[in-house]
């Protein structure tokens, strides 16, 4: 708007964030880190605001989103990501201000109020797993998601990005919804599968947090081998080498533990086929009879399910 100052988004541009929680306050200490001047900070939490202000020092608690808004020229929105879109739209922004999203899933187009009173709008998606309020250490190293469609907040994101450590890539909005879904399969549902395979430890009398203890340096190793040597070559086990003998081993055991463990063991086993069939040493015969195995199981899977609903989908993957 004419007559407005014009916002120069450089290192020394400040910064505020509406929301508090694991996410918002590493990237808000990395910055922090980095030498950003991040100023404000708002949430509906207390106990948040003061534990935002304990790890980035020089940043000030205020009472509402809008006083971020108000103070900061960009405005990082880092709230769960249904409150994304009524967050922003709830403040009034000033022309040239930036207003980014740290959310995966959803599109910049959430932010299209801001945009509207003439704001900058982008999202940035640091991929890692934030535990603690204290896992700025994580970003470096990372990748990170970037998207905008106006060229200055393109530019900066980037440049920042960079700034922490992390690898950049782009992404558009119509891919954000299914590389979400990939980071979950990669992170909380790998985290969520060891808490399946504990569970099998029960029968021998194993608690979880033993089992755990256990599996631990075996998933470990696993992940370090698909960095070091990629797939199909990280993948072992008795499907990749074509030993029927111990899938039937298994699957037999699999009738001895819950629907959702034998479930979990049977179809990951039956959707990652395509991936064991790439190495050399499965031949097509050991392939079609593990298939026809597995198939079988998850047939009976269903048929035994009391909700009576098709809980392995095995009539889309094919007969």
């Amino acid at each position: 708007m004419t007559g407005e100052p014009v916002i120069a988004l450089d290192a020394y541009t400040s910064i505020g964030f509406v929301g508090a929680g694991r996410l918002g306050t590493s990237v808000a200490s990395a910055l922090h880190r980095a030498e950003f001047r991040v100023v404000a900070v708002s949430s509906r939490s207390d106990l948040s605001l003061e534990a935002f202000a304990e790890r980035v020092p020089g940043c000030v608690p205020v009472p509402t989103s809008q006083d971020v808004a108000d103070i900061a020229d960009i405005v990082f929105i880092t709230t769960p990501d249904a409150v994304i879109e009524p967050a922003c739209s709830a403040i009034s922004w000033r022309s040239g201000q930036a207003v980014i999203h740290c959310s995966g899933a959803r599109p910049v187009s959430d932010l299209i109020s801001a945009q509207e009173s003439g704001a900058r709008t982008g999202g940035v998606h640091p991929l890692q797993t934030f535990p603690n309020r204290d896992s700025a250490d994580l970003i470096s190293g990372a990748s990170a998601a970037v998207g905008s469609d106006d060229p200055v907040l393109l530019d900066w994101l980037q440049k920042t990005v960079y700034v922490l450590g992390a690898k950049l890539f782009t992404i558009r909005d119509e891919h954000r919804a299914a590389y979400h879904a990939s980071a979950v399969m990669a992170c909380g549902l790998v985290a969520s599968l060891m808490g399946l395979a504990a569970e099998v430890w029960a029968e021998m009398g194993v608690s979880r947090a033993e089992a755990l203890d256990a599996l631990r340096p075996l998933t470990a190793a696993t992940v370090e081998s698909v960095g070091r040597n990629g797939l199909p070559e990280a993948i072992t086990g008795p499907a990749l080498r074509g030993d029927v003998e111990v899938i039937r081993l298994h699957l037999e055991a699999m009738k001895n533990q819950s629907t959702g463990v034998a479930h979990a063991y049977t179809a990951l086993n039956y959707d990652a086929m395509p991936l064991f069939e790439e190495h050399d040493g499965l031949s097509p015969e050991a392939a079609e009879e593990i298939k026809n195995l597995l198939r079988q199981s998850l047939e009976s899977l269903d048929r035994s399910n009391p909700g009576g609903t098709e809980i392995s989908g095995v009539n889309e993957r094919g007969s």
